[in-house]
């Protein structure tokens, strides 16, 4: 979410919610996003803010007071926070303010402070963890390659496939990565219209250990041309050079044998066989454990 700055509209009015979780799951990032879009419809409504961590604080904007109290009054504002005092809150705090004068400062240099997240140009593609403004590509891979992905995967629900879900996984990957608990980087094609490849680092673990897992799929199109190659080399070489990351590993089922290809070519070693390790489509598949190990 973009920061939100209307210095010309000041003197305007704020609603703030300010909560502490006891329970973040999927339902409830639904529910924030949904009352987001409720506000939107809203008359005089200015834009949101919106922070997501130990204590969330999302913040919307009203051009006249009237406005503001008409959402703080809202009906289904108060079913949705009577809902969340049940089942997500414990406790939470909903001010009314106004603003009275606003300084801002946006960076017109982009050269001078690269963007927080990796932006890696490969020979055929760019290697970048998502914007929200492109969770449409997500929802088109996983559409798209439902079918060919499906026998490598846990079973999904229908909820998977929709574009609500593909929004919040983007906003989970970029928190994700911003809390060094996890990175996913997706290479798109050259004119970023869709995604090629997708490849997930999960469980960053720092400390003694300074380690990771892997997992990754590919387009069925561009399966043998080297593109999983290409991903999983240079978000490799991202991690160890500047996340320093020096132990990943990467599990893969016997019967895929591109998997153990590819993992072999770049430096995984075997380290093991676990019985009934994941449940794949339904079933409990063993797996070949493997790492890459840099230190």
């Amino acid at each position: 979410m973009d920061l939100f700055s209307y210095p010309e509209k000041a003197p305007y009015f704020a609603v703030s919610l300010s909560s502490k979780l006891i329970l973040n799951d999927m339902i409830y990032r639904i529910m924030t996003d949904k009352m987001l879009d409720l506000a939107k419809e809203q008359a005089d409504y200015l834009g949101a803010e919106c922070a997501l961590s130990e204590t969330d604080m999302v913040v919307t904007y009203w051009q006249t007071r009237q406005a503001a109290e008409s959402w703080l009054d809202h009906e289904m504002h108060r079913k949705v926070l009577s809902i969340a005092e049940q089942f997500w809150y414990e406790g939470y705090s909903l001010k009314l303010f106004e603003v009275l004068s606003e300084r801002s400062f946006v960076q017109t240099n982009k050269n001078i402070h690269a963007s927080r997240f990796p932006r890696i140009v490969t020979e055929r593609g760019i290697l970048t963890v998502l914007k929200e403004s492109q969770a449409h590509l997500l929802h088109d891979y996983v559409n798209q390659e439902k079918a060919f992905l499906a026998p490598w995967e846990p079973l999904r629900s229908e909820a998977y496939y929709s574009f609500e879900t593909c929004q919040l996984r983007v906003k989970e990957m970029r928190r994700d990565f911003l809390e060094d608990k996890g990175l996913v980087l997706c290479l798109l094609s050259p004119d970023e219209s869709k995604v090629m490849a997708y490849s997930n680092y999960t469980n960053i673990i720092r400390g003694v250990f300074q380690a990771c897992n892997l997992g990754y799929s590919l387009r069925e199109s561009e399966q043998g041309k080297g593109i999983m190659l290409e991903t999983l080399s240079a978000g490799l070489d991202y991690l160890h050079k500047e996340l320093k990351i020096n132990r990943i590993q990467a599990n893969y089922m016997p019967r895929n044998a591109r998997s153990a290809a590819v993992l072999k070519k770049l430096g995984f070693e075997k380290e093991g066989v676990a019985k009934d390790y994941l449940k794949i489509n339904g079933r409990w598949e063993d797996h070949i454990i493997t790492a890459q190990v840099k230190r």
